[in-house]
C-alpha cells in the first residue's frame, strides 16, 4: 500500500513538474521570437505617431495643445494621455521615437503581468494556471502585430494594456468585491479614457454593468457609497477633460476621427478581416459554457468566474470597436482591433486550460483514452490556430519592415532638409501629416484634414490654398500618377509651382514636392530637396 501511493505520488508530481517545464520551455522560445522580430522590425516608426510628436514638442516648449505655432489649436490626434507622456519625455530630453518604443515594451510586459494576474486568479490548479498563462503569453509574444505596435510611436499597446486592466479590476469587482478593486478600475478607466476616446464609452458602460451585476448578486440591493471612488476619480474628472477639450479646440470630436469615421466612406473590410480573425478564437472560447450545459463535467468555481470574465470581455469588445466597424483605411495591421486580439488571447488561454484539464476526469478506462485523444485534438486546434494568427500578420511584418527602411530615406531626411528655414515662416502643404511636419517646423498645412478644420470638413479647396498661399506643395506619386487632394494640382499649375526632383520612397512610389517661384530661399531649399531626391533614389 505504501509503495503504491509512493508510486503514485511520484508520478503525479513528476507529471507537474513536466507541464511547468513545458510550458517555461513554450514561453522561452516565444519570447526569444518575439525579440527576433523586435530586431527586425525595430525601425519602424509610423508616421502618424509623429504628429503626436509635433503636438507634445509644441506642449513642452510653453506653446499649448498647437499644431501651428501662432494659429488657433485644433485637435489633430485621438491620444491626449499619449501625447502628454510624451512632452513629459521631451521635458526629460528623451528622444520620443526610443521613449515610446521603450514604453510600448513595457506594455508588453505589463499585458503578460495581468495575464498571469487573471489565469492565478481564475485557478486554483496549478495545470490550470501553467496552461493558461502559457497558451495567452505564447500567442501574444508570436504574433508579428504585437511587435509592430510594440515599437510604431503610437498608443496602441499602451492602450490595449490598459483595456486589459480595466477588464481584469472591473472582473474582480464582480468576482471578489473590494473598495481596492474599485480604485483600481476607476482610476485605469480614467487613464484608458484620456488615452483614446471610445474609453470613454468603454468605462461608462463597465461603470453601468458592474453596478447592475452587483445589484443582481446582492438580491437587488446594493450601497452606492461604494462607488464613491468612480464619481470622485472618473466622472468628475472626465468632465472637466471634456469641458477643457470643446472651450479650447470648439469641437466635440477630434479631427481625425470627424475624417476617418464621421466624413469616411470606407467599406468596413478590415473590420471583415478583425472578424474572420477573431472568429475561431471566440468559438473556442465559448466551447467551456456549450459542454457545460451539455453535461460534461468542468469545476464550477472555475467556470462562474469565467462566465463573468466573458462577460466582462464582450462588454468591452462590443464598445471597443462599434466606432470602428466603417474602418479607416489608415488601420495598419489591424491597428484599432489589435487590443481585441489581446483579450481574446487571455480568454483562449483560459477555455484552452479548462477544455484541458476539466473534462472527462472519469476513471474508467475508455474515459480516460477518450480524454487523451480530446487532449490531442486540443493541441493541433491550438498549433493550427497559432500558424493562423501569424499567417495573418507576417506579411505585416516584411512590409512594416520595408517601411521603415524606406521611411528613413525619404519622410525624415526632407522634414530635416526643411529645418534650416523653419525660421522664416514658410507652409508647407503634404498629405502626410507627421515626420516631415515635426522634423521641418514650418506651418504645415495637411492636405489629409486630420490637422485643419477646414480641409476635414470641406476637402481642399484652391479658394483656401491660395488663403495659406503655402510655399511648398508636395504630392505623391504612385505607378506614375500623382495624388492630388482635392483642388491641389489644379492651385499649384495655376501658380507656376516648379517642380523638383522625385523623392523615392520605394519601388513606384515617389514625392514630387512643387516649390513657389521668387521666394527669398527658393535656390537654397531647391537644392536642399534635390540632395535628398539624389540621396533616395541613389539607395536601392
Amino acid at each position: 500500500m505504501l509503495a503504491k501511493f509512493i508510486r503514485n505520488y511520484l508520478k503525479k508530481g513528476f507529471m507537474e513538474l513536466n507541464t511547468k517545464n513545458i510550458c517555461i520551455i513554450g514561453i522561452f522560445v516565444s519570447a526569444i521570437l518575439f525579440i527576433l522580430m523586435l530586431v527586425y522590425i525595430w525601425n519602424f516608426t509610423v508616421d502618424d505617431a509623429f504628429i503626436s510628436f509635433r503636438y507634445s514638442e509644441h506642449l513642452a516648449s510653453g506653446f499649448g495643445l498647437l499644431w501651428n505655432i501662432g494659429q488657433p489649436p485644433v485637435e489633430g490626434y485621438t491620444n491626449f494621455l499619449w501625447v502628454l507622456i510624451i512632452a513629459f519625455t521631451l521635458l526629460l530630453k528623451l528622444n520620443p521615437i526610443i521613449s515610446t518604443k521603450v514604453i510600448g515594451l513595457l506594455s508588453v510586459f505589463g499585458i503578460i503581468v495581468l495575464f498571469w494576474f487573471i489565469t492565478n486568479d481564475i485557478f486554483k490548479n496549478k495545470k490550470n494556471k501553467y496552461i493558461a498563462f502559457t497558451v495567452s503569453s505564447i500567442f501574444l509574444l508570436i504574433n508579428p502585430y504585437t511587435a509592430i505596435h510594440a515599437v510604431s510611436g503610437l498608443e496602441t499597446m499602451f492602450y490595449a494594456f490598459l483595456l486589459l486592466g480595466v477588464i481584469y479590476s472591473a472582473w474582480k469587482i464582480i468576482v471578489s468585491p473590494s473598495s481596492k478593486f474599485i480604485w483600481l478600475f476607476t482610476f485605469t478607466a480614467l487613464l484608458l479614457s484620456l488615452t483614446r476616446p471610445e474609453g470613454i464609452l468603454i468605462s461608462l458602460a463597465l461603470i453601468l454593468s458592474i453596478i447592475y451585476i452587483s445589484y443582481k448578486k446582492n438580491n437587488n440591493s446594493i450601497k452606492l457609497t461604494s462607488f464613491t471612488p468612480i464619481l470622485i476619480l472618473y466622472l468628475i474628472p472626465i468632465v472637466i477633460y471634456m469641458l477643457f477639450r470643446v472651450s479650447y479646440f470648439h469641437e466635440i470630436f477630434p479631427l481625425p476621427f470627424l475624417v476617418k469615421i464621421v466624413y469616411g466612406t470606407t467599406f468596413p473590410t478590415e473590420f471583415l478581416n478583425a472578424l474572420v480573425y477573431s472568429i475561431p478564437f471566440i468559438l473556442i472560447i465559448l466551447i467551456p459554457l456549450f459542454l457545460k450545459y451539455q453535461g460534461f463535467k468542468i469545476n464550477e468555481n472555475n467556470l462562474k468566474n469565467f462566465k463573468y470574465f466573458l462577460l466582462i470581455l464582450a462588454i468591452t469588445f462590443f464598445f471597443a470597436n462599434i466606432v470602428y466597424v466603417r474602418t479607416p483605411l489608415m488601420n495598419y495591421s489591424q491597428r484599432f482591433f489589435y487590443p481585441s486580439f489581446v483579450m481574446f488571447y487571455l480568454a483562449f488561454g483560459i477555455a484552452i486550460s479548462i477544455l484541458f484539464n476539466e473534462i472527462g476526469k472519469l476513471n474508467t478506462k475508455s474515459a480516460k483514452n477518450n480524454q487523451i485523444r480530446f487532449r490531442s485534438v486540443l493541441v493541433i486546434v491550438v498549433l493550427v490556430l497559432l500558424v493562423f494568427a501569424n499567417f495573418y500578420g507576417i506579411s505585416d511584418l516584411k512590409s512594416q519592415h520595408d517601411y521603415g527602411v524606406n521611411f528613413e530615406k525619404s519622410y525624415i531626411p526632407i522634414g530635416k532638409a526643411l529645418t534650416n528655414f523653419s525660421d522664416d515662416n514658410y507652409t508647407v502643404a503634404f498629405a502626410d501629416a507627421g515626420a516631415v511636419a515635426y522634423y521641418s517646423k514650418w506651418n504645415f498645412l495637411d492636405l489629409g484634414g486630420l490637422n485643419d478644420k477646414f480641409i476635414a470638413v470641406n476637402g481642399v479647396t484652391a479658394e483656401y490654398l491660395e488663403q495659406k498661399n503655402p510655399e511648398l506643395v508636395i504630392f505623391a506619386s504612385v505607378n506614375g500618377v500623382i495624388l492630388t487632394p482635392g483642388n491641389s494640382y489644379d492651385y499649384v499649375l495655376e501658380n507656376n509651382y516648379t517642380q523638383l526632383d522625385p523623392i523615392k520612397f520605394s519601388k513606384n512610389y515617389y514625392f514630387i514636392p512643387f516649390l513657389k517661384p521668387n521666394i527669398k530661399d527658393f535656390n537654397r531649399i531647391k537644392n536642399s530637396l534635390e540632395t535628398v531626391s539624389k540621396e533616395s533614389n541613389s539607395n536601392e
